[in-house]
């Protein structure tokens, strides 16, 4: 064998948020930096890796001159850029668009500061990886990865390097250290590369990365370190000691493969899961925020960059909201595992990217309502005009399905009605001015309950794709609203709803909902249940994998029906509010039935009241399930708690069943029954067993109210159009009345084939046209094409699982469509990449 070459990795890994704040954390990376390059002046062989581009652009906004002197080793080559992500984010939980937008910002920050780009990924500590990554990375310009979690006694893997492949076929060469994690103790670096050199002797791989320095509070490493190298380098001439980074391991692990062949290196194909398996629900209240966040983020960045392309005028500056969401994608903020001093500090972080998304999405639809004929009937004397509602659809395909409308119908209550608010005469029209079918729905308030005022409604609306209609809403004296005749909604009793496709019976004391679909039961057993299982374990759930907190089976409560309301009846929609109880605890359904939809639409509210325990619902549809996750689809066998994306869908006997959430991200199967966990009642930053009576004063996460939706359809191929819609609803704007030059009705974009997600319509980051970017969803090559405003472009063709960038911008008056990378540049510069 040739000489072994040891690459010495130095590296400080430092999490901006943990048992500290982001400020504390945010400072301490500017403290590791000065000694690190303190360390690197007196010593001229050192080198260090670091990634994050968010601490690099902190440092230069709050420390120039340390920010100078990295720079400095950058450009000397000791100082490795590496990641390419704003932050290490947990790589299981964030949605695709939200991985590839780390390396379109975290990319391009390198490139503005550094000249180059990174060429290895870095995930030191995040708790697993989705099988979709590959994809990401390969469209990122990212040719090799390297991280520790999880190890090898985990998920199994013959060498440290291995080819990593996604569904896609795209692969890249990934580096796990066989010895220890990313890090040493002060004493430890001896034995660390004694180690190193057991393992290594025994394989074929010439090439090994020797990881080390202290500490997770930033740290490094140390002078120790530093002669302890040079002594064990001394005492093992056999061995090429050399300083290194991961660039340097990764560019020459490839040169090693290109000499002995592909074969050299194992594969594994799918994903690198799991561990610390809590994670994929704890601090649910931080994670349901973190989804509403970016989902209405992704919203309202397509509709602001649709309607301006289409109607003129700079779009919306929406980069500090993203760089909330990226910098709350932290693998210790989303999983959950900090201080409760930290969420609360992240929290107030996302209540400021929703408000930017909401002031965007507003300034995009109110450019529109300029334009859009909103015209109204003038009214007859003092009577009070009728109401314009601007309907929008975000989707990148047509929307059918029910839409609300609350307005108020004059600007006092109506007193002529006082008494009988239901016999008010109210007439709603469509885009073609004709009077609609509608539903009368209870109003937000309860306010005057006598006295009409605000009215809320509910009708049937076709919307054309990334398209819009207006609706008109108004007291009209004598008219009768047309009566819908295709099939309605209905209510049979006091206790069970139907639209005939789907039952639903709900009884006082039973263990669950019954569900039917065609008059069978759509779920198993007892129907739609609710248990409490018990969870002593903290923040990350099992530290060390054991058999008991990955199979969480102790059921504490199995909850009952309390009480059972049909609280809509009419043509368009029925809706049953159903009580369960178990424990301290309630969780309440509105459980809802459209009229022609093929879906149970519900809205939850859980009253959590629990300790060292989590709530589960529960599903009985079977166990061979097939999870939605970031970049890709998995299917699994009974794997214990992992983690699910918006959808999933579950094959038994009795065919298969779909179930999405706007919230939900933890899950189990087995014994024919999928669960999916609401919440844990666990405790902040806390890795021991807990006893749920000690510690009375300590805070038991999530006691409160959570509020979620979710729906249970057939799994189908429309089953992620609708996770999509339920993430990302149409959205109806009351707006001033007026003429305008475009139609009440009209479309901008559509996207074709339907079995392409669009994940991102965006301004370029150099503002020079719009990005399209979408991800193959059915497993099967796929014609692109793209209709922009009034003009069909063929987009080529995404391979099957692919994830797809173009830049659209306008040549000489004509629309063009150009592939591009996830950095927004025709092909990424691999030469002169970061630390190459």
């Amino acid at each position: 064998m040739a000489q072994l070459v040891f690459h010495l990795i130095p590296n400080a890994h430092l999490d901006p948020v943990w048992l500290w704040d982001w400020r504390e954390g945010m400072n301490e990376g500017l403290i590791t930096t000065r000694t690190i390059l303190d360390l690197m002046d007196a010593d001229p062989e050192m080198t260090f890796v670091r990634g994050e581009a968010a601490q690099y652009a902190f440092m230069e906004r709050h420390d120039p001159a340390t920010f100078a002197r990295v720079r400095r080793y950058v450009e000397q080559g000791r100082w490795d850029v590496v990641g390419g992500t704003w932050v290490q984010a947990d790589t299981n939980l964030p949605s695709t668009e939200t991985f590839a937008r780390h390396f379109t910002k975290g990319q391009n920050w390198f490139r503005s500061r550094f000249g180059r780009i990174a060429r290895v990924a870095w995930s030191a500590d995040s708790f697993g990886h989705s099988a979709g990554l590959p994809e990401v990375y390969a469209q990122a310009g990212i040719t090799g990865f390297a991280f520790t979690r999880p190890g090898n006694h985990i998920v199994p893997i013959a060498k440290p390097a291995f080819w990593w492949q996604g569904p896609s076929g795209a692969r890249v060469l990934a580096y796990r250290p066989m010895v220890g994690w990313y890090g040493t103790e002060r004493d430890e670096l001896p034995r660390r590369l004694d180690a190193y050199l057991k393992h290594a002797s025994e394989g074929d791989l010439e090439n090994v990365g020797c990881f080390f320095g202290v500490g997770n509070h930033g740290g490094g490493p140390t002078r120790r370190h530093i002669a302890e190298v040079r002594d064990w380098a001394a005492r093992h001439p056999d061995v090429k000691v050399v300083w290194s980074g991961l660039h340097r391991l990764i560019d020459a692990l490839h040169d090693e493969v290109a000499r002995k062949g592909d074969a050299l290196l194992p594969t594994h194909a799918g994903e690198l899961n799991f561990t610390l398996r809590g994670c994929y629900s704890s601090v649910a209240k931080f994670k349901y925020l973190y989804r509403a966040s970016e989902n209405l983020l992704a919203r309202a960045e397509r509709t602001d960059a649709v309607i301006a392309s289409a109607l003129g005028g700079a779009p919306s500056d929406l980069s500090a909201a993203w760089e909330g969401v990226l910098f709350n994608s932290f693998h210790d903020v989303l999983p959950g595992s900090s201080i409760e001093r930290a969420f609360d500090d992240q929290i107030a972080w996302l209540g400021g990217v929703v408000h930017d998304a909401q002031r965007a999405e507003l300034t995009a639809l109110d450019r529109l309502a300029l334009r859009v004929d909103s015209s109204v009937e003038k009214p007859i004397g003092d009577h009070p005009s009728a109401v314009a509602a601007l309907a929008w659809n975000p989707h990148a395909q047509p929307y059918s399905g029910q839409l609300e409308i609350e307005a108020s119908l004059d600007y006092r209550p109506i007193w002529a009605y006082n008494g009988r608010p239901e016999q008010l005469p109210v007439r709603v029209l469509g885009p073609d001015r004709k009077p609609v079918p509608f539903q009368l729905l209870k109003t937000e308030h309860d306010a005057m309950p006598t006295l009409p005022w605000r009215y809320r409604v509910l009708v049937s609306a076709d919307l054309p794709a990334f398209g819009w209609g207006v609706y008109e809403i108004g007291w009209v004296e004598g008219h009768q609203p047309p009566v819908e005749t295709r099939g309605v909604a209905s209510t049979a009793s006091d206790d069970a709803i139907g639209n005939g496709i789907y039952g639903v019976v709900a009884k006082k004391g039973a263990a669950g909902v019954v569900i039917t679909r065609h008059g069978a039961p759509l779920l198993a057993g007892d129907g739609l249940g609710v248990v409490t299982v018990a969870d002593t374990f903290g923040s990350w759930g099992g530290m060390g994998e054991e058999p008991a907190s990955l199979d969480l089976s102790e059921v504490l409560h199995r909850w009952t029906v309390a009480d059972v309301i049909v609280r809509e009846r009419g043509p368009e929609r029925a809706a049953l509010w159903v009580r369960l109880v178990g424990g301290r605890s309630r969780l309440d359904l509105t459980i809802m039935l459209a009229r022609g939809r093929d879906a149970v639409d519900v809205r939850a509210r859980l009253f959590l009241d629990e300790r060292s325990a989590r709530v589960k619902l529960v599903m009985p549809v079977g166990d061979d399930v097939e999870f939605d996750v970031p970049g890709a689809r998995v299917a699994r066998k009974p794997s214990g708690e992992v983690p699910g994306g918006r959808w999933v869908r579950a094959r038994s006997s009795r065919g298969s069943v779909g179930f999405a959430s706007d919230a939900l991200y933890n899950f189990d199967a087995k014994d024919g029954v999928l669960r999916a966990t609401i919440a844990r009642a666990t405790y902040y930053a806390n890795d021991i067993h807990n006893d749920p009576a000690a510690d009375p004063w300590r805070p038991s996460v999530d006691a409160g109210e959570l509020r979620f939706r979710f729906l249970l359809a057939p799994g189908d191929d429309q089953l992620p159009r609708l996770a999509h819609e339920l993430e990302e609803p149409p959205h109806a704007l009351l707006i001033a009345p007026r003429a305008g030059d475009l139609e009440r009705s009209g479309s901008f974009a559509s996207l074709a084939p339907a079995s392409l997600r669009l994940t991102a319509l965006k301004p370029a980051d150099d503002g020079d046209g719009v990005v399209v970017r979408v991800l193959e969803g059915a497993g099967t090559d796929s014609a692109a094409s793209l209709t922009w405003l009034g003009q069909k472009l063929d987009l080529g063709v995404v391979k099957a699982h692919a994830l797809a960038s173009w830049r659209v911008r306008a040549v000489a008056g004509v629309w063009t469509a150009a592939r591009v990378s996830i950095v927004e540049t025709a092909a990424v510069q691999s030469s002169g990449a970061a630390g190459g």
